[in-house]
C-alpha cells in the first residue's frame, strides 16, 4: 500500500476561508456560511469548511475558528462555566447532560438574554478574542503519515489539523477528508480476492 502523506489529503492554505483576527464574530459567521454555500454549488459531493482560519496582519495564520467557537462566542458568560468543555462531556457520556447544562445556566445565568439579543452582541464581538493559542498536538508538517495525523487527531480530540511546513501553517487537514481516504482503502481490501492483500 502507498504511502500517504498529510500533505496528499491537506486542503491548502489558500484555497480554505480565512478571516482577519480583527474581524468581528458576525464577520466570520457570514464568511463561514458563503464558503459553505459557494462550496454547495460548485461541488455538492465535497465536504464543506466548518472552521475559519485566522490570520494575523501578515496573512500568518494564528488560530481556527470553528462553528461551535462562533456559538460560544454568543454566549456572554460562557468561559465562566467551571470546566464546561469536560464537565459537559463527561456529563454526556454517564447520561446525565441535560441535568448538568441546567445547573451551569443558573450559576452563570446563562440564557438569561433572548437568542436576539445575543446575536446584535455578535457585531462587537473580535475573532482574536475567541481564538486560543493553537495547542502542540494541533499542528502535523505536511510530510508526516496519515497515520501520525490520525493518531493525534484521535488522542487529542480534534477534528482538523493545521498543517506546517518549516513551522508555517501552509494548510489544513480535515477529519472528514482522512475518514473518507481510510474508508476507500477498507473498500479497496474489502473487495480484493482471499490472498491478494
Amino acid at each position: 500500500m502507498q504511502l500517504i502523506t498529510v500533505k496528499n489529503l491537506m486542503v491548502p492554505k489558500n484555497e480554505y476561508a480565512k478571516i482577519s483576527a480583527d474581524s468581528t464574530l458576525s464577520d466570520a459567521a457570514l464568511t463561514l456560511q458563503k464558503v459553505q454555500q459557494r462550496e454547495l454549488s460548485l461541488d455538492p459531493t465535497r465536504h464543506r469548511d466548518r472552521a475559519i482560519l485566522v490570520v494575523d496582519e501578515y496573512d500568518q495564520v494564528i488560530g481556527k475558528l470553528s462553528m461551535l467557537n462562533v456559538l460560544r462566542g454568543l454566549l456572554p458568560r460562557y468561559e465562566r462555566v467551571r470546566g464546561s468543555r469536560a464537565s459537559s462531556m463527561a456529563a454526556t457520556r454517564v447520561g446525565s447532560a441535560r441535568l448538568n447544562i441546567d445547573s451551569q445556566e443558573r450559576a452563570v445565568g446563562l440564557w438569561n438574554k433572548p437568542l436576539t439579543n445575543l446575536i446584535k452582541k455578535a457585531s462587537t464581538v473580535k475573532v482574536r478574542n475567541l481564538i486560543r493559542e493553537i495547542a502542540p498536538g494541533e499542528t502535523v508538517d505536511e510530510g508526516a503519515s496519515l497515520d501520525t495525523a490520525l493518531y493525534q487527531m484521535i488522542v487529542g480530540r480534534f477534528q482538523s489539523l493545521l498543517v506546517t511546513r518549516d513551522s508555517e501553517v501552509i494548510g489544513i487537514l480535515r477529519l472528514t477528508d482522512v475518514y473518507d481516504e481510510i474508508s476507500e482503502k477498507l473498500r479497496e481490501v474489502s473487495t480484493q480476492p482471499p490472498g491478494n492483500e
